[in-house]
């Protein structure tokens, strides 16, 4: 039983069983080339390879697609197969290859296709990536993209300078422990809530807020249904009982000391009603 393993017994399982398993996708890949030499789809009524492999064999659509640009990478540098084996390149790189090679199609040539197939070994994605870019001279993608869906979500695509990026990855890194995550959206309202926050927020003086702070000691945050007071005496902050954006003020009989989850909390639902009166 697993369980039952050691720590040093797990971890050599783990890597027995990853290599395994790089060995395994990569006759995976190569039976997928002769499939798609042979055409083997259409005796099974269907128009393409991808729809075999997820139709026929089960595969997700992006997992298909992955292994379909492996193996005609694979029909045209046969020493892929030992590099996906040993770990040296993975799914991720062959398909920016393909995706690569597909645009500049009318200009790359056979022998820089393998040139390319070998100086990815052991580079990461992102290295690949910019390797490849600048390789083929890939043309850089600035224009803004903004996509409403039918659920309400907006899809936003949009291409950073390298200071940039770099300042917003740092920002990612301060703020993992106040979003505990790791996604760009939830970082990017994170920012703008405590911007926002600032700029609409309190200009009461210091005085005004040590008197709220004195007065209430502790957070005024009342369940509506129980009528129980928060009492937390960690974080406190002072709000608006009326917002400043609705005409409140910044007099002491309008302010109270709220927690910092209950602060948020309140701080979104009156962004709601905001939103709905405006």
């Amino acid at each position: 039983m697993i369980s039952k393993l050691n720590n040093k017994e797990l971890d050599q399982k783990i890597k027995s069983l990853a290599r395994a398993e790089n060995r395994l996708l990569a006759l995976v890949i190569e039976h997928i080339k002769e499939a798609d030499k042979r055409r083997l789809y259409l005796d099974f009524n269907y128009p393409n390879l991808y729809d075999y492999l997820v139709k026929e064999c089960g595969y997700p659509g992006g997992s298909a697609q992955r292994r379909i640009d492996a193996a005609r990478l694979l029909a045209i540098e046969p020493k892929l197969k030992a590099k996906i084996e040993s770990g040296e390149i993975n799914l991720s790189q062959t398909t920016l290859l393909q995706k690569a090679f597909r645009e500049k199609s009318q200009t790359v040539t056979l022998a820089q296709k393998r040139s390319l197939i070998a100086k990815i070994s052991d580079m990461t994605v992102n290295e690949s990536q910019v390797m490849i870019a600048k390789e083929l001279d890939l043309k850089i993608k600035e224009q803004t993209k903004v996509t409403h869906q039918k659920d309400g979500s907006v899809r936003f695509e949009v291409t950073f300078t390298q200071e940039q990026w770099e300042s917003l990855q740092k920002a990612k890194d301060l703020a993992s422990n106040a979003i505990q995550s790791n996604d760009l959206p939830t970082l990017i309202k994170y920012l703008s809530d405590k911007f926002i926050k600032q700029k609409e927020g309190s200009t009461a003086t210091v005085a005004v807020k040590k008197q709220v702070l004195q007065r209430d000691q502790c957070c005024q945050y009342k369940d509506h249904k129980t009528q129980r007071l928060c009492g937390s005496r960690w974080n406190l902050h002072i709000d608006h009982i009326k917002p400043k954006w609705a005409g409140g003020t910044d007099q002491i009989e309008n302010l109270r000391v709220l927690c910092q989850k209950h602060n948020h909390h309140v701080y979104h639902q009156q962004s709601g009603i905001r939103i709905l009166s405006s």
